[in-house]
């Protein structure tokens, strides 16, 4: 009899410690382009997949493989709040054919912690 070891990478945090079991998915950028305006969920994705972060089974965003951090309740609200923060901007009228670009903010991005934008993150409702 063999006895296979837990992996870290498969607990998910609940609100009583660790599920045992849970695979955290991977998040992918949109397949479409930058030079059409994203949408909150597609900004989301876009930040989640440069710093790595997965989703839960719960649809929320973590960051961290062995000590998680929950960044955002969702994709939508990590879009909206990333918009909201100026980490991502759209023009501010939007065209009628719909294009126009939305840009990222990578220096601000990248320079904060996973702890300090979950932090950031919470604070927006």
């Amino acid at each position: 009899m063999s006895i296979a070891p837990i992996r870290v990478s498969d607990e998910v945090p609940g609100p009583g410690g660790y599920s045992v079991g849970m695979k955290l998915i991977a998040i992918d950028p949109p397949t479409r382009s930058f030079s059409r305006w994203l949408t909150n969920e597609e900004i989301a994705r876009v930040i989640a997949h440069k710093r790595g972060w997965r989703q839960a089974p719960d649809g929320s965003v973590l960051a961290g493989k062995i000590r998680k951090t929950r960044i955002s309740t969702s994709l939508e609200h990590l879009g909206a709040a990333a918009v909201a923060h100026g980490w991502a901007s759209r023009p501010r009228t939007e065209p009628s054919d719909s294009s126009g670009p939305t840009h990222m903010m990578w220096g601000i991005i990248d320079a904060r912690t996973d702890v300090e934008i979950a932090e950031q993150l919470s604070e927006v409702v």
